[in-house]
Order: C-alpha cells, then sequence, then structure tokens
C-alpha cells in the first residue's frame, strides 16, 4: 500500500470515530441533563400563599378560643401541633390551620378552614378531641359565648389580615349578654374596628368575624411590630361602646404555626 493510501484510510477512521464519539456524547449529555432537572423540581419546596382573612373568602372558617396554663402552653402547643401536622393536614377538604398564642401564656387561639361544610363537620369530630373541646354546646356556650366555632368574616378594614409566621395579632373577643341586641353590637364593632385602624399608627389593618349563632363576635387587628396595640384607644364617653352588650376578652397573640395540606 502506497504512503499516500495509508495516509487517506488513517484519515477516514479518525473522522468516523470521531463521528461515532458525537453520536455518544450528544444523547448522554441530554439524559444527565434531563436527570438534572427532574432532581431539582423533585427537591423544589412548595410554596403557598400567605393565610388571608377576607370577606370574599368562600371557605369555612372556625375559631377556636383555648384555655391553657402558663405552665403547660408550651407542652400543649407542641401537641396540638403535631396532631395537626400528622392528621389533620391529611384530613380531605382541609385548607390550612393557624395556631396562634398569647405572650402571657394564658391562651392559644386556633383558626382553621376548610373547602365544604362536609369537610368541617368531620374534621370538627377530631379537633374536638385534640383540642380536648367540650363536646356540650351547652357547657362550651358557657365557656366562650357560643355553642359553635364556624364564624363568617363581617367586615375588614385597612389591609387585610395577612398570617405569616411573623405575624403579631391583637385578638378580641365580645360575648353577647343575654337579652342585648347582637346586631347592635356587630355595627359597633364594625365601627369601631375602622376607627381603631384610622387612628391607631401601630395597626394595619383588621377584620371582624361573627359567631354563626351570633352568641360572640371576633376583632383581629394585625399588628405593625411586636408592640402591643393600644387596648384603650376608643371614642370618648365614660363606657367603652361594647360595655351594654357585651363582656370582652383581648389578647396580643403572635402566630406560633401554620399548617398547610400534605
Amino acid at each position: 500500500m502506497s504512503d499516500v493510501r495509508r495516509v487517506l484510510v488513517a484519515v477516514g477512521a479518525t473522522v468516523a470515530l470521531a463521528a461515532c464519539g458525537s453520536r455518544d456524547v450528544t444523547p448522554r449529555v441530554v439524559r444527565d441533563s434531563a436527570t438534572k432537572d427532574s432532581s431539582v423540581v423533585a427537591r423544589a419546596p412548595v410554596v403557598h400563599p400567605p393565610v388571608v382573612i377576607d370577606t370574599a373568602s368562600t371557605e369555612i372558617v372556625e375559631i377556636w378560643p383555648l384555655k391553657v396554663t402558663p405552665e403547660r402552653q408550651i407542652d400543649e402547643t407542641r401537641r396540638i401541633v403535631e396532631q395537626l401536622q400528622a392528621e389533620l393536614s391529611l384530613q380531605p377538604g382541609f385548607s390550612y390551620a393557624v395556631l396562634l398564642a398569647s405572650g402571657d401564656g394564658a391562651g392559644l387561639v386556633l383558626l382553621c378552614a376548610w373547602l365544604d361544610d362536609g369537610s368541617a363537620d368531620r374534621g370538627d369530630v377530631r379537633l374536638s378531641e385534640w383540642l380536648r373541646v367540650e363536646a356540650d354546646t351547652a357547657i362550651l356556650r358557657r365557656r366562650i359565648g357560643t355553642a359553635t366555632t364556624r364564624v363568617q368574616i363581617r367586615r375588614t378594614a385597612g389591609a387585610r389580615p395577612t398570617l405569616t409566621s411573623t405575624a403579631m395579632v391583637q385578638f378580641t373577643r365580645y360575648v353577647i349578654k343575654h337579652g342585648h341586641s347582637f346586631t347592635a353590637l356587630a355595627a359597633l364593632a364594625d365601627s369601631n374596628l375602622a376607627m381603631r385602624v384610622l387612628q391607631d399608627t401601630a395597626a394595619s389593618g383588621g377584620a371582624t368575624a361573627m359567631a354563626a349563632d351570633s352568641g360572640a363576635l371576633y376583632m383581629l387587628l394585625q399588628a405593625r411590630t411586636a408592640t402591643a396595640l393600644d387596648p384603650n384607644l376608643r371614642a370618648g364617653g365614660s363606657l367603652p361602646f361594647w360595655a351594654p352588650f357585651a363582656d370582652r376578652e383581648e389578647q396580643l397573640l403572635a402566630v406560633v404555626a401554620i399548617i398547610r395540606p400534605r
């Protein structure tokens, strides 16, 4: 074989090997890239929108006020969060739950939302057990002023309350006095909310909610900072607006846990 022919054969073999190598590399790079992308997607955390208290919500909202002792608040908080995360988050129709705690250690408040009445009915049976809430509605009414935890959002003022992991909320419960007008109390509470948000620079917004049986009225006032909102801020006069109609209980609460469906 001549030298020229040997050179041509060698060049041809080199080109063929290069072509084969290029066909080999391209699919491998694509496969590796696809595998990497899918693993990144699998590891990406699920981002949930913040919990917003809104009059336009179609969810079934519940408010569970819970009494605890300062010595037991931390243990009860841990127990409730574990049960909510382990079981409630798997319940069909569950939307969210937010647990708030008072700074004095004397109370917890659970806000819970469901997609429909049927889901809420089934979930309430378990919640009553976990939260150790009285099954007797008469006893429940004596303790929290209402026989039901279901509420309807009446009004929002300013920025709608947004419950994030850093949120502070001033929580007020008005329990209607026997024989007095709930309608009048609710109208006064709605107008008081608007004035509180307007006058108190520590408040960014708030909402009022009424128990489904009109036994209790709630106000959630969003605090801009951890500083307590002014509990004495009200219109002039010798008595506060709720005095003829209801008894009032007020606490500054912090969000300690937000539970989402799993």
